[in-house]
């Protein structure tokens, strides 16, 4: 799938009856090859509306993306690294809040203003699954976001070296 065709799944998935971390948390596994259902939506389901509807915390949008993210690119054990989900987690947040100027729910549903049939949601929940399918598709780019100051050239450098960039991208 490509970034167009992974948004289209997740308003599909939104508008079908799945809450915005639901949605997006299946179609950014969809649009990596994961059937869904092996990940049920039961794992963002607390999550949609912010936190359990509170509307505050983080967007589900963001959340349900968070949670694809971990399933692709989380450890398993507690010795493997888990620098590049980090950067990779840390880049879409960063690009989700420059875009949206919040990634607290509450403070991005104001921003969207009033809705109908909950449209501007969907929308912002096929976006946020295109922002996590680019970062999955081109994991150095997410390095330009990340806290060790790895750029994506550093990091595209680095990697012909066995320790990489030390940030994980490379």
């Amino acid at each position: 799938m490509n970034r167009e065709q992974v948004e289209q799944r997740a308003k599909e998935l939104f508008e079908g009856g799945l809450h915005c971390a639901e949605a997006v948390l299946a179609a950014v596994l969809e649009g990596q090859g994961v059937a869904a259902a092996d990940y049920s939506p039961r794992a963002a389901s607390a999550f949609g509306g912010g936190v359990g509807r509170s509307k505050k915390s983080l967007c589900g949008a963001l959340s349900g993306g968070l949670i694809a993210l971990g399933i692709l690119q989380g450890r398993d054990t507690p010795r493997d690294k888990w620098d590049a989900v980090a950067a990779a987690a840390a880049s879409v947040r960063a690009r989700f809040e420059a875009q949206q100027g919040s990634t607290d729910c509450g403070q991005v549903l104001e921003r969207l203003g009033p809705q109908e049939g909950m449209d501007k949601c969907i929308n912002l929940a096929a976006h946020t699954a295109g922002l996590f399918h680019e970062a999955l598709a081109n994991p150095l780019a997410t390095c330009e976001a990340t806290a060790c100051g790895c750029t994506a050239r550093d990091a595209a450098r680095q990697a012909a070296k066995p320790a990489g960039c030390g940030c994980g991208c490379g």
